[in-house]
């Protein structure tokens, strides 16, 4: 009996310790990660990847592949994409018509010339360089509901090659932004943030504007591994992200050296701050790098569209209709900006005048469709959200212009020369770091789930225009 009951207590006693221990291995791997260190790749395609990984050295990318839970088929849910689009959707987990950044730039409507999606003339860089801010970007990043849930506590810090990719991923309340200058080679920031340029951040280290985009990598990682150390991130409760872009191309070599700098990167944080106090998100834009082949050589249907031809034509045809006067305010990218003053002066109906050059617009040699602002704004059918998400009524163009698959569209005042992508590129979105256990999942998923995936993890709400639930 005696001998039954002490079996009894000692199942008891194992069961209870083997509670215990998976309660503790449940906690820790439920604790919210020190270090977030956000990674987007920009021309990153599932379709390279796949090509390349088995080429590249252990480390690196190769390591959040084999041990993190990568999601193989995500995409952008709008096209066209940018850069500048695409990391403001990550960040905000939104879309243009939401977060007001549809491309890196656009007609500025009252001084009717091209700017910087973070362009801001309150706001200088260092010395005589180019400043900015984030003021453009109209809903809240992952950044900004740290600093509101920590007091400002939690820090975030960004680095890019480019101004555009810095600002827009650092958030409107960020420690610091930091890129290259593009004509000095020497980093840079903006008075915006009020930490200037820190000292660990050399700003006498000068690099040619020629770079490649190999050594652009490499100077990026450096100044992470700098940013860890000096700024002491993750090193108490209050998680603090580091968010960084790189770029590759369709090209082995780039793969393999970006492999090797995330490898020293990775090496750096988790000596920093262990591996369970880390997490790495790493994803891409949705932009595929440009193809080299030619078209004519293979007999795919292909040419070349002028924007800028094509609006002084409409320009013209419009003056034949409702008499002198300037109509056509400018384009960029694929947009046309009619001049509202004129209608207004003359009384004609605008939507008489965005359908009569709707209409004009089709029947020009390489156009596809043509959206008109009104029509995008009132939209209601799911066969034009794609197109809705990507326009904003506050910076985009009254008219916008899809070109036929294969045509380039180019505008020779601008020197812009565009690849028609009438969707996003697949890339990866991989986990890693911070419990989270290896897997591969290939249901398409949405860029938009990526900022609530990391509030979540770092515990905080999501920003407040997101549109989309973290990812499982």
């Amino acid at each position: 009996m005696q001998n039954n009951i002490f079996k009894l207590n000692r199942r008891y006693l194992t069961a209870t310790l083997l509670a215990l221990i998976s309660t503790g291995i449940q906690a820790q791997q439920a604790s919210k990660p020190r270090l977030v260190i956000s990674i987007v790749i920009n021309q990153l395609t599932s379709e390279c990847l796949d090509e390349y990984s088995e080429s590249l050295e252990d480390g690196g990318l190769r390591q959040l592949l084999a041990s993190g839970k990568v999601y193989s088929s995500a995409t952008m849910p709008f096209p066209p994409t940018d850069a500048a689009s695409a990391i403001t959707t990550i960040y905000t987990g939104t879309t243009p018509y939401y977060n007001g950044i549809a491309s890196a730039s656009w007609l500025d409507r009252n001084s009717l010339k091209v700017v910087s999606c973070v362009d801001d003339s309150k706001y200088r860089g260092t010395g005589s360089y180019e400043g900015g801010s984030a003021a453009n970007v109209m809903a809240t990043m992952i950044g900004d509901e740290l600093k509101a849930k920590t007091s400002s506590l939690g820090m975030v810090y960004s680095i890019a090659i480019d101004r555009e990719s810095a600002i827009l991923s650092a958030s409107h309340s960020a420690n610091g932004a930091y890129w290259v200058d593009n004509k000095s080679g020497r980093w840079n920031t903006s008075t915006y943030y009020l930490g200037g340029l820190p000292n660990w951040l050399d700003s006498f280290e000068k690099q040619s504007a020629y770079a490649t985009t190999a050594e652009n990598n490499s100077r990026v990682t450096n100044a992470a591994i700098n940013c860890i150390a000096n700024a002491s991130l993750g090193k108490d409760d209050n998680s603090d992200i580091l968010a960084l872009t790189f770029e590759v191309t369709d090209d082995i070599n780039t793969y393999r050296q970006l492999n090797n700098d995330l490898g020293k990167l990775l090496k750096s944080a988790q000596e920093a701050v262990g591996e369970s106090n880390l997490l790495v998100v790493t994803t891409g834009t949705g932009v595929a790098p440009r193809q080299k082949a030619d078209y004519e050589l293979l007999r795919i249907p292909h040419g070349t569209f002028y924007i800028d031809r094509t609006a002084k034509l409409l320009d013209l045809y419009l003056n034949a209709l409702y008499g002198q006067g300037k109509y056509v305010d400018g384009c960029v990218n694929n947009h046309i900006y009619l001049n509202s003053k004129i209608s207004e002066q003359k009384k004609i109906d605008i939507d008489e005048l965005l359908n009569r050059s709707q209409v004009f617009l089709l029947e020009t040699s390489g156009v596809s469709n043509v959206y008109s602002s009104r029509q995008l704004m009132t939209a209601s059918s799911d066969m034009l959200a794609p197109i809705r998400n990507s326009f904003n009524s506050n910076t985009c163009g009254d008219l916008i212009i899809e070109t036929l698959p294969g045509w380039n569209l180019v505008n020779e005042n601008t020197r812009q020369d565009l690849t028609t992508q009438h969707a996003s590129a697949v890339f990866p979105i991989i986990i890693w770091g911070a419990g989270t256990r290896a897997e591969s999942i290939s249901v398409p998923v949405s860029a938009v789930s990526i900022a609530p995936t990391i509030s979540k993890a770092i515990r905080i709400r999501a920003p407040n225009a997101c549109t989309a639930t973290p990812l499982r």
